[in-house]
């Protein structure tokens, strides 16, 4: 509950920063993860981990040389994830995911394998979302899968000039319910 009241509050202050009410349900985080090849992956990224719900499925399903960077620019969210999902495959950075690349960089990775994404596109300015996704293609190994989720549906023509396929499913067991975008570069 505490944790619930932590995004809540969060979300109250600054609704176009957090985005998320309430935790991602199972079904959505299983949605997230299951399209990831843990056994082949060794950089993965995730943006906008929150209170880190995908962040402890990733790491759980991760092998032991798998790199898990997460992209937080709240720093209260940062701090929580420290204290709370402790693991020396995690990487923690306090940035924006407009400078995603500078980051891993400075990490000796040049590219990643998968990003996950839980940011919220809708309340972002187009060039925001234009920065944001050039970053994360760039990013990508070739073949790289870019695994999203949103509250609306409004995002697909956006995601088709940056990827070369993109697709769509739907999550009803979500409070509230989503749409996962598997894009691929």
């Amino acid at each position: 509950m505490k944790d619930s009241l932590l995004l809540l509050s969060n979300f109250i202050k600054k609704p176009k920063e957090v985005g998320a009410v309430a935790p991602s349900s199972k079904f959505l985080t299983k949605g997230i993860i299951e399209d990831i090849d843990f056994k082949a992956s060794r950089n993965i990224v995730e943006l906008g981990p929150g209170l880190g719900t995908f962040t402890k499925a990733i790491l759980k399903k991760s092998g032991p040389y798998t790199r898990v960077f997460c992209f937080e620019v709240n720093g209260k969210f940062c701090d929580y994830l420290r204290k709370n999902v402790i693991d020396e495959r995690l990487t923690i950075i306090n940035a924006s995911a407009e400078d995603l690349n500078k980051n891993i960089r400075k990490s000796k990775v040049k590219n990643v394998d998968y990003v996950v994404s839980g940011l919220p596109f809708l309340n972002f300015s187009t060039s925001k979302k234009k920065r944001i996704l050039q970053e994360i293609r760039d990013s990508l190994n070739d073949g790289g899968k870019f695994v999203l989720f949103q509250y609306t549906n409004g995002l697909r023509e956006l995601l088709e000039s940056y990827f070369g396929s993109v697709e769509r499913k739907f999550v009803p067991l979500n409070v509230p319910p989503a749409f996962i975008y598997l894009c691929r570069k």
